[in-house]
């Protein structure tokens, strides 16, 4: 027996320690601004092919964005003299190329660099968060590493697409949102929407994040500040017609439905499906192809809003603060977006690539691995000429897989999302006993004695 009574701040220091026992140390994060010469030179190596590969001659899109830019310099008017099927802000990446270049063979490599310069900043920040995790092992690199190989595979859609530029304002998003930057991270997304449209079923998770971190004033901020342009652009030029042309799209070809429907024509279950070359994309057409496309525009719209809302729900207990726990968040309404959408083009994948290298810093890896995986398939669907006159058996299958990855990583990442809803009431367990101290004893944590276990919270 102690002659001396135990005090409230000793007992406090016991919790700590019994609290810094039971769990092991985390990674320092000292080095995380700091990249060291490995880093450097994985940045290096996976910049300096698409750096390359933007001088190619091939065309892919740019050839559009080239036209509606010099229409555009040239004093017409977007959906009013000529159609401008993308949202308003697209243009605006488009016009700096053209207006330094005459012709569509100088603005390619122009554009292309444009767009080597948003793949070197979702490289630069998968770099900077494995080192955040992992310091200067080689666990640092493998984010970046994984990213590179998928974008360097899928080059031909990559770098010939403006979707890395939206993909980009994302990965920005979550960045900022990660370090609290919350004014930042709406003016980033904001600025997706109007660019891309896709990156407004994460608006609802950055609503929820940043109410529960009491900043949803900041974050309103930034995405004001994102959509103010439009008030006056409406005044001169109908920007909000590029959504008639979509409404009017057909069952693409690389749809996880239509990918169904093909194979079942080629296993005689369906008739009539004729594959054919529309104003946008190759899709399928007949009776069957219009039933599956009204299937699959409801099941798109309740998929994606239903998603997004399971990942609300499970924001409301803790926010996610870690930029991997973000990326996983936000993985969910993204692949939901794709997989159920009636319009899958094979540069929709770049919109969940930069999530899923970030999701491989921690926890299971199953999803990324699909994800990014299917990245890769997908540029095996365009090899040879089938692809213009209907897939044969051998690409069918290979679709199929694509798809099917795609879809059993959303279904991983609704059971996830749905644990974790399912968990708020359930017991603290000892793994997340450091998340969650009590008042008093973080208190204690707080003082010079405790900085070796506050530094090891996150």
């Amino acid at each position: 027996m102690s002659l001396f009574p135990r005090d409230k701040s000793s007992r406090d220091w016991t919790e700590c320690a019994r609290v810094s026992a039971s769990t092991p140390p985390l990674p320092s994060t000292s080095a995380s601004a700091r990249l060291g010469p490995w880093h450097w030179v994985a940045f290096l190596v996976g910049v300096t092919p698409l750096v390359v590969y933007a001088f190619s001659p091939r065309i892919g899109d740019l050839d559009l964005y080239f036209k509606t830019a010099r229409a555009f310099l040239g004093g017409l008017t977007p959906n009013q003299d000529f159609r401008f099927e993308y949202p308003p802000y697209a243009l605006l990446w488009f016009i700096p190329a053209a207006w330094v270049r005459s012709t569509q063979w100088e603005f390619i490599p122009l554009f292309g660099l444009q767009l080597a310069v948003m793949d070197g900043f979702i490289k630069w920040v998968l770099l900077t968060e494995g080192a955040r995790k992992w310091g200067r092992t080689w666990r640092s690199v493998v984010p970046c590493l994984a990213y590179s190989v998928t974008s360097w595979m899928a080059a031909l859609y990559y770098l010939k697409r403006y979707d890395l530029i939206p993909a980009a304002l994302t990965m920005a998003a979550l960045f900022a949102l990660a370090r609290r930057r919350e004014t930042v991270a709406g003016l980033a997304l904001s600025v997706g929407v109007v660019t891309k449209l896709y990156p407004v079923v994460l608006v609802p998770l950055a609503l929820a994040v940043a109410w529960k971190r009491g900043t949803l004033g900041k974050l309103v901020v930034g995405l004001t500040l994102g959509v103010a342009p439009l008030l006056p652009l409406s005044a001169v030029w109908p920007w909000w017609g590029f959504a008639s042309f979509h409404v009017d799209r057909g069952l693409q070809v690389e749809s996880f439905g239509a990918s169904l429907l093909w194979a079942a024509h080629h296993l005689g279950l369906a008739q009539g499906v004729v594959w054919i070359h529309a104003p946008a994309a190759y899709e399928l057409h007949g009776a069957a192809a219009e039933g599956v496309r009204a299937v699959s525009r409801w099941l798109w719209v309740v998929g994606s809003l239903g998603m997004a809302a399971v990942g609300v729900w499970s924001v409301r207990r803790r926010a996610p603060e870690r930029v991997e726990d973000l990326a996983r968040l936000a993985l969910g309404p993204l692949v939901a977006f794709i997989i159920l959408n009636p319009v899958l083009s094979p540069q929709f994948l770049t919109w969940v690539m930069g999530a899923a290298a970030l999701a491989l810093l921690s926890g299971s890896r199953t999803v990324p691995v699909l994800i990014l995986v299917a990245a890769v398939l997908s540029r095996g669907v365009f090899v040879g000429p089938s692809y213009k006159y209907g897939l044969g058996i051998p690409q069918t299958l290979l679709l199929l897989a694509r798809n099917g990855m795609l879809f059993v990583a959303g279904y991983l990442l609704l059971r996830d999302a749905w644990r974790r809803v399912a968990s708020d009431d359930v017991a603290p367990t000892a793994s997340s006993e450091r998340d969650f101290l009590p008042a008093s004893v973080e208190a204690a944590c707080g003082e010079p004695a405790g900085i070796g276990l506050a530094s090891q919270r996150r």
